[in-house]
């Protein structure tokens, strides 16, 4: 199966008030709202570790009604940012959410030192791309 299709067929799913017609590719090029979320690693994990860990949220957040793309990076020292796109905010903080409650996302989030977590939701007004 198209994987594009299986996509749009999961989001559908996961979210009943989605309109079945709604043009999938269209909505990767229109990021309403930017998920950003600074944190730093518990003591224990080695950054391999870690980086391995957080890369394989990947495939729980882009199951995710409204996702648009995802970028984890790291200063080296422990601190992270993870930066995610979302058509939405209503999709954005459903995932939010939902990620929360499940299981596999917080055994992932075992890596992560939980005082440290700041999670904001930006309303984007300006793109640009040269």
């Amino acid at each position: 199966m198209n994987t594009l299709i299986l996509i749009i067929m999961v989001n559908l799913l996961f979210n009943p008030s989605a309109k079945p017609n709604q043009n999938f590719l269209s909505m990767k090029n229109k990021s309403t709202v930017v998920e950003v979320v600074l944190f730093e690693t518990n003591q224990g994990y080695s950054e391999e570790e870690a980086q391995k860990a957080l890369t394989s949220l990947n495939d729980i957040v882009k199951l995710h009604y409204g996702f648009i793309e995802r970028t984890t990076a790291s200063n080296g020292d422990g601190k992270y940012i993870d930066i995610v796109y979302w058509t939405d905010m209503k999709s954005a903080k459903t995932a939010a959410a939902d990620i929360m409650k499940n299981q596999k996302a917080l055994a992932i989030f075992n890596v992560i030192k939980p005082e440290s977590i700041q999670m904001y939701h930006f309303d984007t007004f300006n793109h640009f791309e040269e």
